[in-house]
């Protein structure tokens, strides 16, 4: 026969749940825009970004001094304009400097074959005991002159790129683009390489760069049509080919969400890769414009609107749902309004009830709402933990009892016994009645089950 629970022994089953709850194992959610992105068979989106399709780096000479930096950081610059100036008077002295040792070693050399003609003069005089002495002596003085030859040429080689360095010492912009960067103080980037004095980024052809998680790396390959999306205008698109996917990930991990809508959740962390695509038309794109990125799959794969697949949308006497993270991180029944159905890819159109920025759980019987969310997917599944409990109760507690708590022992009909109205005191006031912080709203239902 029904059985009607005492309010303490509800009270007693209410505590029991909201500890449970408490230390359950939490649920498992993911963002809907990377469920959407990935797992449905509809067109996933990555930002980019236009950019030139070169970058030109110039170095300056480390032997020269920089006298004069012409131009700054996003300054367009064309064909011939002044880049930056080294410093001349430098040069000059040194130029100067150089000639007087030229002719210097041109005095030596003058010199040494005087020398030689008069040895070799008096050679012929000589007795034959002191021919030997001659030639020895012209030997040397052969050598000599080769000797200041040498370093004549070197000298004259020196003085020839010291004039070249005064008619080039203001150096001019060999392409037409936009400064990116200049590097007064010398820098490195990521990998400990030392970045150029000056980039231009040019400004004859463009690409566009985009950005895309590990996870996602996987669908995009060299060759592959894409669709470029204006984000100012969703009507104006680009044709495009994808022209290649780093194999290295970025290494400054602060470029935002791939997606479009962003999960918006900082735990989520995934490492990003850059990719390239090369457009047929450059018309109405100018530099840094922001876009959208996405796979060509042909206009019959294009879908309006948020589709959900049909695994995760559970259905009851009181229509549909999804199990979604609540503002406070907790698990809820949420009802959506569904559209059409796609029966050849099992999908649905989520008219209302959720949008791209919410998280959900795979539908799962032993969810409940008030169990704790997480992002992290190397959680347990839902339903143990890792003290052994089950069906989101933890460990050291099971349907029998709570630790330290009084076992609710089965009679032999299959009904149970309540425990004694002392032992719920906790949850009731002295007069008996229900405490307002520890009881259920009112309007719970106190009814018992069947044995």
């Amino acid at each position: 026969m029904p059985l009607l629970l005492r309010p303490s022994a509800f009270g007693f089953f209410w505590l029991k749940d909201l500890v449970t709850l408490s230390g359950a194992t939490p649920v498992y959610v993911n963002s809907v825009s990377t469920i959407v992105g990935l797992d449905t068979g509809t067109n996933p989106r990555y930002s980019g970004i236009v950019e030139p399709q070169k970058t030109y780096k110039i170095n300056k000479d480390e032997s020269k001094t920089v006298a004069e930096i012409l131009i700054a950081e996003g300054d367009e610059v064309h064909v011939g304009d002044p880049l930056f100036r080294y410093d001349t008077e430098e040069m000059q002295l040194s130029l100067s400097q150089a000639e007087l040792e030229l002719e210097g070693i041109a005095n030596q050399i003058s010199t040494l074959k005087s020398q030689k003609s008069t040895l070799e003069s008096e050679k012929k005089k000589a007795s034959d005991d002191d021919q030997y002495s001659y030639t020895v002596q012209i030997q040397s003085v052969e050598l000599q002159i080769k000797t200041a030859e040498y370093n004549s040429s070197v000298k004259k080689s020196e003085i020839d790129k010291l004039k070249n360095s005064l008619e080039n010492a203001e150096v001019l912009s060999e392409v037409e683009g936009v400064v990116k960067e200049v590097n007064i103080t010398p820098k490195t980037d990521a990998t400990g390489q030392q970045l150029p004095f000056i980039s231009i980024l040019s400004s004859g052809e463009f690409r566009v760069k985009g950005t895309v998680t590990e996870m996602n790396r996987g669908s995009l390959a060299a060759g592959q049509a894409v669709v470029v999306h204006s984000r100012v205008n969703p009507d104006i698109t680009w044709s495009g080919t994808v022209e290649s996917v780093d194999s290295e990930p970025i290494s400054n991990a602060n470029n935002g969400n791939v997606y479009y809508s962003g999960s918006g959740d900082s735990s989520a962390k995934s490492s990003k890769y850059n990719f390239y695509v090369t457009l047929q038309s450059l018309d109405g794109l100018i530099l840094g414009q922001h876009v959208y990125i996405e796979p060509d799959l042909g206009e019959s794969a294009q879908k309006t609107g948020l589709w959900l697949p049909a695994f995760y949308v559970a259905h009851d006497e009181n229509g549909s749902f999804v199990w979604a993270r609540s503002g406070k991180d907790k698990l809820e029944k949420r009802t959506v309004i569904l559209g059409d159905y796609d029966t050849e890819n099992d999908m649905y159109e989520i008219e209302s009830g959720i949008n791209e920025q919410d998280f959900i759980a795979f539908p799962d019987e032993t969810l409940k709402e008030g169990l704790p969310t997480t992002t992290d997917s190397s959680v347990s599944l839902p339903g143990t933990d890792e003290n052994g409990g089950t069906d989101g109760v933890p460990g050291g507690m099971d349907a029998g009892g709570m630790d330290g708590g009084a076992a609710i022992p089965q009679e032999e009909g299959g009904g149970m016994d309540m425990p004694s109205e002392e032992g719920a005191q906790s949850v009731l006031g002295e007069d008996g009645t229900a405490d307002g912080e520890n009881f259920p709203a009112d309007g719970a239902n106190t009814e018992g089950l069947e044995g």
